[in-house]
């Protein structure tokens, strides 16, 4: 995925014009971090219990434990085994170690 959310496809043919590759796949474990803390509860369909809802989360709750605590708790529910996460005090920068 790039930045923007969006596939990343790069179209390859062979030399009649049929396509040979198209999606291009990698290590995914980034991805899925990143969709986890930037959805909300509901928004992935299959899954709809997981997210985080970084945009909507409570900044004036002000507890930098309880923001790592939710988020680790989402980030177990997909199978992350042990995700370091760290916070600044006023909940502006964080970082995740998976």
């Amino acid at each position: 995925m790039t930045e923007s959310y969006d596939l990343m496809i790069k179209v390859e043919r062979d030399s009649i014009g049929l396509i040979t590759q198209g999606l291009m796949i990698g290590n995914i474990d980034y991805q899925r971090c990143r969709l986890i803390i930037k959805a909300r509860k509901g928004e992935i369909k299959k899954y709809p219990t997981l997210g985080f809802g970084i945009d909507q989360y409570p900044k004036s709750i002000a507890n930098p434990q309880k923001f790592v605590n939710d988020l680790q708790t989402e980030l177990k529910s997909d199978g992350f085994t042990n995700p370091k996460v760290t916070v600044t005090s006023d909940l502006k920068t964080f970082d995740v170690e998976i």
